[in-house]
This record gives structure tokens, C-alpha cells and sequence, in this order.
């Protein structure tokens, strides 16, 4: 950094004289002669040009372009060349420089470039953009990538189409530092100067493409971009054509919780499902987004009017994953963060008889994708309480991972028959309950043996009629439970749910093997679950 050595003389009036390229020439010619070092002071569009070693610092309005800039570069070699970025209105109003006034060595010949040619795009003598993309750089660029779209886990085969025109060729070209100095990731130094190297272009189909520039642009900053380019680039020169992950549909069972919404954009699920080695499949499935601003739970009538309000949500579901006309057939990730008794409920109604990808949010980390630091939890973390060899017919199942319960919180309809042993208990719990104590697939796994051996008892050897089932536990722990209900042969559960822990637990959904009633004796509500 530098700054003014000399003050302007006083009683000197400062020149205003404007500079055109050919005037520059001559002005910079003669300072370069002199070995006096130049300023090159800019704002945007404006430019004023200042003789640092000069008697009276007046500061000159130039208009720069390839003549001048050789000068320019000339100034750089010697190191007589400086520059300073001032806000626009400053700069307009001053005639003369500032002694305060810090400037900065310009250090390479393309740092000349880049001041031009920022200046150049703000005039519109480039519209806007920088240099087209040339067919050496396009054809570059389709070589890396091996024909295929560069972002992480895509690979989607763009060779089809039709290559013999420039504007195809183009087409699918992704800036990473946007060519417009105002566009996804452009900025004023490098937008022009890169806007025609192959290393700051990758070849995208257009909905990675829409998805870096227009949907996420935030998301995904040029670090990320350009090591993505890079990470494709060597697949593709290692195996060329193994460059697809498996493709999986996203879908996902959100709700507003405690007053507080639950938004997720896309590329948090992708990156995901990246770690995985999954690739996303283009568009989200939202199955019943409960998008109230207010947590009514707690008010009489709720569940019943929450299952009016989603009939159309849970029919589209029943329909999607019962009977072979309208079963989805695709690879599924489920991403859960819902009310206890629909994460059962959609569970049940999808099962297991396709594979499910579920996936738990981590609060702590504020992330859906699986801890790789993380190591599995060791056997037997997971375990219930009791398993009882005497039939019964009403048993409660807590699942108390997040918590556990305190038996004042047991409904108090339950507790006399709790009390004197009518109403078997049965536990899934874990040492050290804790919200994030699901922080690996394996450990999502080990839960679901004990939830199934619990499952099974209570069915094949107690034979239960009814089971009441309270869950304080991760989402994808219920999600997962609610899967391993079989339709048509599990007893009646009864899923209770409540506002806060300030509320009681309460009746919410009935399901049965063939549907899901709401328990409001004063507005009762069901829907066909076949």
C-alpha cells in the first residue's frame, strides 16, 4: 500500500482536462518517461487518472482503452502503476487528490485487463459480458466434461444434441464466474477477464444449470463450483462413462413445528444425498406440508380437522405406494420433520416393500447429510425395556431416544390400568437420551431390529388388540416404525402427540389395518388407507 507523498501546492489550480484513449497515450508516455508513478483511480464506470509525483495532484478524467492500456502495462513492468476504488459520488466531486487517499501497487499486466474490461462492460461496449466463448474454449469444455453435465453425481449425457451448430455447442455452458460482473457469482475483476477461459466453464444440462444461477446461486460459491469442475474432470479422464451415481427421488414430510417454519431448499437435500453416492433426481415430492403458521395442537377438534384439511394429501399417498397401478417405482430418500402421528402414518402407508433412503436432520450440525466423522454406535445402545410372554389386549409402546418419559406425562386414561399391571409397558430406549442420538444410517438400522422384535411380540406373542404408542424420538426413528406396521395384519394403534411439554399427551390418529381415524368423539373423521 502507498500513499500520496505530496500535497497538492497551494494557489495551484487543478487541471480537469479530459483524456481520450489517443490523449492518454500521451499523458502516460510522459509520465513513464519521467519515471513518475501514476494513479489510477475508478469507480464503476468513471476513471480518473492522478501524477503521483506531480506538483499539484490534479486529478484528470480519462476514458481508457487499447492503446492506453499497453501504456498502462507498461507502467506495471516498471511498478510506477497504482489504483484506488473510491464510491462513485466522491470521486465525481474531487479535482484534485486526496492526501489521505491509499493506494494499491498494481501488480500484473492482467490486472490491467481486468480494469479495462470491467469498465468496458459497465459502458456496454461488451453488453454487459465479457468475451463470447470461442469454439476452442466450447470444444475444451465438452472434452472435460466427457459430454456429460459436470455438477457432482449428475453426468447426464448431453451429446444428443445437435453439436454442428455454434449456438448448440454454447448452449449448455455454465459460467462459474459469471461473464456479467452483476450475474451469479460475478464480480467486477474477474467476470471479463475470465469470461472465455475453459477453467471458469463447465458443461451443465439445464436444470444443474437453473439450479446454480437461478434457484441457489448462493449455494453454491465458486469454490464449490470449481472443485466439482475439477473432481469431473479426473473422473472423466479415470473411467469416462461410469460418471452416473444411482438416481433417487427426494420427498420429504415437513411441517411448521412450534411456531417456527420448516424450509429446506433443494440443494441441502442433494448434497445429502450426494454424500450418500445417490444422485438427485430433478424435483421434490412433498407429501403432506403442513404449512400453518400457528401449533393448534393443542385446541379441541384439531386431529380431526387435520385429517379434513389433508384427506387429499393422504389419499395421494395411499394411492402412490398401494396396489401395483399406481405404485411409484423409483428410488425414494425420505427427509422427515413432521408431527409424531403423520411420520407414523406415512410410514405405514409406504412401507417396506421398496427401498427407502430416510435420513435425519441434525439439528447441532443444521444439515440432512450423515456425519462422516461419526462412527456407528455400538451394539445394544438401542434396547426395550421388557418383553412380556402373557397375552394382553392393550399394550403401550414408548419410544424414548430424544427423552424419556416421565410417568406423569402417560395420559391419564391409561395410568389405573398402568398402575396395576393391566397395561404391559413396553420401552425402547437408550442410555443417554439426546436428540441427535440417530447420527448414522447403522445406528438408524440397529433401532429398527429392536422396533421390529418389539412389533412382532407384541403381535405374534401377546396378541394384542390395541397398541397406544407415545414417541419421544428422533423423526426418522418414527418415520421408520410407522414403515414396519404391515397392513392389514397390525393390531389397532392408537398415536398420541402433544403441543409442547408443557401440554399432556392426547389421542391423535387411530390406525387400523384398513384406516386412520381421528379419536374426536364429537367429529369423528376417517380415511381408507387401501
Amino acid at each position: 500500500m502507498a500513499t500520496s507523498p505530496h500535497a497538492p501546492a497551494p494557489g495551484v489550480t487543478p487541471s480537469t482536462d479530459y483524456l481520450n484513449d489517443q490523449d492518454l497515450v500521451a499523458w502516460l508516455e510522459a509520465r513513464l518517461a519521467s519515471r513518475h508513478h501514476v494513479a489510477y483511480i475508478h469507480s464503476g464506470f468513471l476513471c480518473k487518472v492522478v501524477d503521483l509525483d506531480g506538483p499539484d495532484h490534479s486529478l484528470h478524467p480519462a476514458d481508457p482503452e487499447g492503446e492506453a492500456k499497453k501504456c498502462l502495462k507498461k507502467l506495471v513492468a516498471q511498478g510506477l502503476l497504482q489504483y484506488l476504488e473510491l464510491p462513485l459520488q466522491t470521486l465525481q466531486d474531487a479535482h484534485v487528490a486526496d492526501p489521505s487517499w491509499t493506494y494499491s501497487q498494481v501488480s500484473s499486466k492482467p490486472a490491467v485487463d481486468a480494469l479495462i474490461a470491467t469498465r468496458d462492460g459497465l459502458l456496454g461496449r461488451t453488453a454487459g459480458r465479457g468475451p463470447e466463448i470461442t469454439d476452442k474454449t466450447a470444444q475444451k469444455v465438452w472434452a472435460d466434461a466427457g459430454g456429460r453435465c459436470m455438477f457432482a453425481g449428475c453426468g447426464e449425457d448431453l451429446t444428443e444434441i445437435p453439436l454442428w451448430t455454434r449456438t448448440a455447442r454454447i448452449g449448455y455452458l455454465a459460467h462459474i464466474i459469471a461473464s456479467d460482473p452483476q450475474g451469479p457469482r460475478g464480480n467486477q475483476q474477474d467476470s471479463h477477464r475470465l469470461a472465455n477461459n475453459p477453467e471458469n466453464i463447465m458443461l451443465m444440462c439445464d436444470a444443474h444449470h437453473r439450479l446454480i444461477d437461478s434457484f441457489a446461486p448462493d449455494d453454491y460459491i465458486p469454490h464449490t463450483l470449481y472443485e466439482m469442475r475439477r473432481t469431473h474432470r479426473d473422473m472423466v479422464r479415470n473411467y469416462l462413462g461410469s460418471l452416473a451415481f444411482p438416481r433417487t427421488r427426494a420427498a420429504t414430510l415437513h411441517a411448521n413445528l412450534a411456531h417456527v417454519p420448516t424450509y429446506f431448499h433443494d440443494s441441502e437435500l442433494i448434497d445429502a444425498i450426494l454424500a450418500t453416492g445417490c444422485a438427485m433426481l430433478p424435483g421434490v415430492i412433498h407429501y403432506v406440508r403442513r404449512k400453518a403458521p400457528r401449533d393448534d395442537r393443542n385446541t379441541p377438534g384439531f386431529w380431526s380437522q387435520y385429517l379434513r384439511d389433508h384427506e387429499g394429501d393422504i389419499r395421494q399417498l395411499v394411492a402412490g405406494f398401494n396396489g401395483a397401478s399406481g405404485a411409484l417405482t423409483e428410488n425414494l430418500a425420505v427427509f422427515p420433520l413432521h408431527h409424531i402421528p403423520t411420520m407414523v402414518l406415512a410410514g405405514r402407508i409406504m412401507g417396506e416393500a421398496q427401498a427407502i433412503q430416510v435420513f435425519q436432520y441434525s439439528r447441532s450440525r443444521r444439515t440432512w447429510a450423515w456425519n462422516p466423522d461419526v462412527a456407528p454406535k455400538p451394539v445394544g445402545t438401542f434396547s426395550v425395556s421388557t418383553m412380556p410372554q402373557a397375552r394382553a389386549s392393550e399394550v403401550l409402546i414408548t419410544i424414548e431416544l430424544s427423552a424419556a418419559i416421565d410417568e406423569d406425562a402417560i395420559p391419564p386414561a391409561l395410568q389405573p390400568d398402568l398402575a396395576v399391571g393391566r397395561l404391559p409397558w413396553l420401552r425402547i430406549t437408550t442410555p443417554s437420551p439426546d436428540s441427535d442420538c440417530i447420527a448414522h444410517p447403522d445406528d438408524l438400522d440397529q433401532f429398527m431390529q429392536v422396533a421390529r422384535r418389539t412389533i412382532n411380540h407384541v403381535q405374534d406373542v401377546m396378541r394384542a388388540r390395541k397398541v397406544h404408542l407415545i414417541a419421544i424420538s428422533p423423526a426418522s426413528t418414527v418415520f421408520r416404525f410407522g414403515q414396519m406396521l404391515q397392513p392389514g395384519h397390525h393390531p389397532e394403534y392408537i398415536l398420541y402427540d402433544r403441543a409442547g411439554r408443557e401440554y399432556p399427551f392426547v389421542p391423535a390418529f387411530s390406525i387400523t389395518g384398513h384406516d386412520v381415524s381421528a379419536l374426536d368423539r364429537e367429529r369423528p373423521f376417517s380415511i381408507s388407507l387401501r
